[in-house]
């Protein structure tokens, strides 16, 4: 048995997952996972499940067919189905219709399921591969927490938290998740919203019958406002308004999108949003260009941004930190990051991925999926 190890990873999303499925962890080894919500390692915020009193909750559906979400996924649906069905009909029963054709053919490839369920899976998952690895001989520590810095300690990392406590490991993969929405301004308020996620309640409660909803931009989060709208008011008309200035070939392809913008409930406003002022509950200001040039302002009742990263790099404080160290690289527009072909960062021992890398050694990954299929995948072929 070679010289014991100390190896973490940070993060507890889907990406973690991975890196945690492809660890090369032995006997003697210790193996930390630091995460917020590290108990359901794999699910972290983007595919976590919702309360039982959740309207919206198995809304948000997977951006791809369970076949692309990696191995087992369709399988694990399939010889679960009776009791997942249950669950799904209780709450979104629109899906069942939406997956009618594929269900009838016991085809549970070709749709897609609802992202918790996804992260069930992956928790499930990681579960296994955690007592598989303790009954080798690793010994495993999860840390529910923040990792706030990461720097070298003599031959090692130490990695510190917010509460203060310091790690220290041999190497760390890092997978605090991507960047967030571009920001426009002023753009939080009563009734202004920075995200969908996590905000949830909050416009619940705002909204009221017939309003229309707006939003800032066409990443596919405006499918989850639409899946969401129809969740807290399954009675009451869909009245959505999208600014887009890109082209957005996920949403013409969802059938419920094509049929609510066919009726006249989805109008799309062709412009890039400029600037947002929540001036006052029910009164949100937008200023957005069109393409040739004409700059509109409109007052809206409800915004939701939903442009995603757009031209700038809102990554989290331990990333920001890495930038700053030069141990991130950015790309040349400064606009992603960039690793080395088996995902290692600028200092040796660490490794780092997410969808605000653009550049895997010498391969771009603009215009390639960075779905957690995609990131799985990279993972296993940069394994060490």
């Amino acid at each position: 048995m070679g010289v014991s190890r100390h190896l973490a990873v940070i993060g507890d999303g889907a990406t973690a997952a991975a890196f945690l499925a492809a660890t090369d962890a032995r006997q003697g080894d210790q193996l930390t996972i630091i995460g917020p919500w590290v108990g359901r390692l794999g699910a972290g915020r983007v595919y976590a499940d919702h309360g039982s009193g959740d309207a919206w909750r198995f809304g948000y559906l997977l951006d791809r067919p369970n076949a692309a979400m990696g191995r087992g996924f369709a399988g694990w649906l399939a010889g679960q189905w009776p009791e997942l069905r249950q669950e799904i009909v209780a709450y979104q029963p629109r899906h069942l219709a939406r997956w009618h054709a594929a269900l009838s053919a016991g085809d549970f490839d070709a749709f897609a399921a609802p992202r918790a369920l996804y992260g069930r899976f992956l928790s499930e998952q990681s579960r296994t591969r955690l007592a598989d690895l303790a009954e080798t001989g690793v010994a495993i520590r999860l840390v529910p927490g923040i990792a706030s810095d990461i720097a070298r300690e003599g031959e090692m990392f130490r990695i510190t938290l917010s509460t203060g406590e310091a790690i220290r490991a041999d190497r760390v993969d890092v997978a605090t998740g991507g960047p967030a929405n571009q920001r426009f301004g002023s753009d939080a308020g009563p009734t202004a919203f920075t995200t969908l996620h996590g905000n949830e309640r909050a416009i619940a409660e705002v909204l009221t019958p017939g309003q229309e909803v707006t939003c800032l931009g066409a990443s596919p989060d405006v499918l989850d406002v639409l899946h969401f709208l129809r969740s807290v008011r399954p009675d009451d008309e869909m009245a959505l308004r999208v600014i887009r200035g890109e082209k957005a070939p996920y949403l013409e392809a969802d059938p419920d999108y094509r049929a609510l913008k066919d009726a006249g409930r989805i109008v799309e406003e062709p412009g890039h949003v400029d600037w947002v002022y929540a001036e006052a509950p029910g009164q949100v200001r937008v200023r957005f260009r069109r393409a040739d040039g004409e700059r509109v302002e409109r007052t809206v009742p409800v915004a939701i941004n939903t442009a995603g990263a757009g031209e700038h790099l809102a990554v989290d404080l331990l990333i920001s930190g890495l930038i700053a160290k030069g141990w991130l690289r950015l790309d040349e527009g400064r606009k992603g990051l960039v690793v080395r072909a088996d995902l290692s960062a600028e200092m040796d021992g660490l490794r780092y991925l997410s969808s605000a890398v653009r550049r895997v050694g010498d391969t771009p990954l603009d215009g390639e999926p960075t779905g957690t299929a995609a990131m799985a995948r990279l993972i296993r072929a940069g394994a060490v």
